[in-house]
């Protein structure tokens, strides 16, 4: 990928204008997990499509969009360095991240990267059930950096989908996908839940609870 051309927010709002260049579009629903586009709009096509399918007004999401009539691709701020105040503001607030982008590979698959395996591999599943090709990016798209912005919400762990041309041309695949990932989210919020109530059990016995088994 070409070298960006702002390193930051701030950097870009100084010389690109908001709803003429670009526009930022966020739902805060009170979920655990935000769904979030970094390159959405006209930057790396369909991935606010996405991202908006995948949190259904369930997850809480954010998608910064590029609208210009051409050279979006000067929007691109690399995730490590994507700084929005209302992105930073809503990730502050979710436990987990899950971010959408797009990758030019013409097979149709999803590259999983991030730094929350548990997630990944539910994420993984989940895609695998319903046919969609996967793959663990560690080499091409990691997304293991802790700055990078899906490692960034309260959890400091979570999941990057790169999802390819292939896939993102065909609108059934799409659907699909966008679904998995919603059941997968789902399965992940219910598993963490379990996990803290099993934790929170085992601390009460621990203090002299009468009702442990």
């Amino acid at each position: 990928m070409a070298k960006d051309t702002y390193t930051s927010f701030e950097d870009l709002k100084s010389h690109e204008k908001i709803n003429r260049d670009y526009r930022i579009w966020a739902s805060d629903v009170g979920s655990p997990v935000a769904v979030m586009a970094p390159h959405g709009g006209r930057i790396e096509p369909r991935t606010s499509y996405i991202a908006r399918a995948i949190a259904r007004n369930v997850f809480n999401c954010y998608c910064f969009e590029g609208i210009k009539a051409g050279n979006n691709g000067r929007l691109h701020i690399t995730s490590c360095n994507f700084d929005e105040p209302q992105a930073l503001r809503l990730i502050a607030r979710s436990q987990t991240v899950v971010t959408i982008h797009a990758c030019t590979d013409r097979q149709s698959r999803v590259y999983l990267g991030g730094l929350d395996e548990r997630l990944i591999a539910v994420i993984a599943d989940r895609l695998k059930a319903r046919g969609i090709a996967t793959e663990m990016s560690r080499s091409r798209y990691p997304g293991l950096n802790p700055a990078n912005i899906c490692n960034r919400g309260a959890a400091k762990k979570g999941a990057q989908l790169e999802i390819s041309r292939g896939l993102r041309d065909d609108l059934s695949q799409i659907e699909l996908m966008a679904a998995a990932t919603h059941g997968a989210l789902t399965d992940f919020i219910a598993m963490r839940h379990a996990s803290e109530d099993k934790s929170e059990n085992k601390i009460k016995c621990r203090s002299g609870g009468n009702s442990c088994q």
